[in-house]
């Protein structure tokens, strides 16, 4: 069994939406700076966490270039690693991971999620909740970025915009 994970298809890419996304995720008690020291910070490749400036943050992930990991966290000892990736279909998918988070705070963590779904100006593709890892979360991209209509599990939540879901259903062949 993997990891489990929440992972965010965001219809259109080109705009970030991380200022939108603290401020919702601070009403849950989620925050992009860290509690102690105060720092925001990405993760680089050997999985140090080097502190950034919000706006440079920001502006790397409005760039659109490199995937962008992050922490946003609980407490000074709990946080979600997050990564940020731009898909060459004008697409952006955040993937966070949600090992080493208690069953509340994963849902807590859900909620806030969604949320930043119903809040942004961005329209969502998809959102898969797999809190148990029972699926990978790039197993979900041939459904949410390329077409796919196969569900690839069964996850704690999943929401699908009209588009997608009208997909899945017409493919479905046997009862549920």
């Amino acid at each position: 069994m993997g990891d489990g994970f929440i992972r965010w298809y965001r219809e259109r890419g080109a705009e970030s939406v991380l200022s939108d996304q603290v401020a919702v995720f601070g009403r849950y008690g989620v925050t992009l700076a860290h509690p102690t020291t105060k720092a925001m910070s990405v993760i680089n490749v050997d999985g140090d966490d080097v502190p950034l400036d919000f706006k440079v943050l920001d502006l790397v992930i409005r760039l659109r270039i490199p995937s962008v990991t992050i922490n946003w966290w609980f407490s000074a000892d709990t946080n979600v690693v997050a990564s940020y990736e731009y898909q060459p279909f004008g697409c952006e998918v955040q993937t966070f991971w949600l090992d080493g988070l208690t069953a509340e705070e994963a849902r807590t963590f859900e909620s806030a999620v969604v949320a930043a779904v119903s809040e942004v100006s961005t329209p969502t593709l998809a959102l898969v909740c797999d809190y148990r890892g029972v699926t990978d979360a790039d197993d979900w991209d041939s459904l949410a970025l390329h077409g796919g209509t196969e569900i690839p599990g069964n996850v704690e939540s999943l929401l699908l915009n009209e588009e997608l879901s009208r997909r899945v259903m017409s493919n479905q062949t046997r009862p549920f």
